[in-house]
């Protein structure tokens, strides 16, 4: 066992216990919410979850050859979805640049009827080389914000047509649930199809809701009870004297592979009332969050030379990392030893659970296999203290001096 525990999780939830009850007595109200707000420039649509929404927008507009250029990167559902209406001839992949924190270049196609666009690591993708692209195709762009910049631009950039965010666990703003998209007001029709697509879905029972926040207290304990995560790291030290195959990172895969406060199935419905009055309440609730991430990934950041930050972090370019997740690049070919270092040295790591690229073959597919393999998550710096980051930060470069060489010859 490390002197040193480290007592955060590769996740973290902006959640307050009195937050937390709050959302059950939300679901005694008895007050009718609309499923959009009209402001000036944009409308706000609400739905039961950001993969609802992506679902709701891929079946409006689908037909039988529907082209759709998009990043090569996804979330693991927006990345089914995409693949459950389009044909992988259709699917044209955008490329990224060299630090996969911007469009390197747009495909050579006839036509393009959408664009979808998933930012990645807490910051917005430069859509710069889009411009044009968009100009000639006359196409529709969505993006999936969930994992974007700050939350006071409702849309990355001036091209995108629909913003996509969430409010589930661990996003900001948080609801435990639902989603919404911004949808700009010259899409009168597209806003008004939409509404009455999601105002058709079957609604959210109270019964559902009040269950799947039960299933979450589990998750909320180990992602945000420091005391609590402490205790459960020192039980498991001790099973593991027994029994080596129990230790922090079977547990932390395990768990995030059945973590029963994510629900991955039948998420095409309306939210309920409770839900709601949930998310109408939490909406503004975003900047105390991104100033917590600031604060703290800045000064993780920062600990690091110029030249770890490039090979661990390319995709960084002085922007606030606004996520939860803590994510690092490792060579594919030296994940299972970083993630065993984590192990013996008690801090948590999980290979990427989260991304996924398409599965048919495509130029340069090769090459995000690559990155898509070398993601990986440490613990979050939102729930640690000062000392445990540059623990956290020593660890690294300590595992970088261990085996230098293997990181230079990538």
């Amino acid at each position: 066992m490390s002197p040193f525990i480290v007592k955060a999780a590769p996740d973290y939830l902006p959640l307050s216990a009195q937050d937390f009850v709050r959302h059950f007595s939300n679901l005694l109200t008895r007050r009718k919410f609309k499923l959009w707000i009209k402001y000036k420039k944009h409308t706000k649509i609400l739905g039961y979850s950001c993969r609802a929404l992506f679902e709701t927008c891929m079946e409006y507009f689908s037909k039988k050859d529907l082209v759709i250029a998009t990043t090569p990167i996804h979330h693991t559902s927006f990345r089914n979805i995409i693949e459950r209406y389009v044909k992988p001839k259709n699917i044209q992949v955008i490329d990224l640049n060299k630090t996969y924190n911007g469009i390197g270049g747009v495909p050579d196609v006839d036509r393009c009827d959408i664009v979808v666009i998933t930012h990645l690591f807490g910051q917005d993708m430069d859509l710069s080389k889009l411009k044009k692209f968009k100009e000639k195709h006359n196409c529709l762009i969505i993006e999936d914000r969930v994992q974007g910049g700050v939350y006071d631009k409702k849309f990355s950039d001036d091209i995108v047509d629909i913003a996509i965010y969430s409010m589930a666990m661990d996003k900001r703003p948080i609801a435990l649930g639902g989603g919404y998209m911004y949808v700009r007001n010259e899409h009168k029709k597209i806003i008004k199809d939409l509404v009455g697509l999601i105002d058709k879905l079957p609604r959210e029972k109270s019964s559902k809701r009040f269950n799947d926040l039960l299933k979450k207290i589990p998750t909320i304990l180990l992602y945000n009870s420091r005391s609590f995560l402490f205790s459960f790291l020192s039980v498991l030290n001790l099973l593991s004297r027994f029994n080596k195959n129990i230790n922090i990172l079977t547990v932390a895969k395990g768990y995030r592979k059945g973590n029963p406060g994510f629900s991955r199935h039948g998420y095409m419905l309306k939210p309920s009332r409770g839900l709601l009055k949930s998310m109408y309440e939490n909406f503004h609730k975003y900047k105390e969050v991104e100033d917590i991430y600031t604060k703290k990934y800045d000064f993780f950041i920062k600990l690091f030379p110029p030249k770890l930050v490039k090979i661990f972090f390319p995709w960084y370019i002085g922007n606030t990392y606004l996520t939860p997740y803590n994510t690092i690049l490792i060579n594919e070919n030296l994940v299972d030893d970083f993630l065993e270092f984590f192990r013996d040295n008690d801090m948590s790591s999980l290979p990427n659970p989260t991304y996924k690229i398409f599965n048919h073959s495509y130029k340069n597919d090769e090459r995000y296999k690559k990155f898509n393999n070398g993601i990986t998550y440490i613990p979050c710096t939102a729930n640690m203290n000062k000392g445990e980051i540059i623990y956290l930060t020593n660890k690294i470069k300590e595992f970088y001096v261990k085996i230098q060489s293997k990181f230079e010859d990538k």
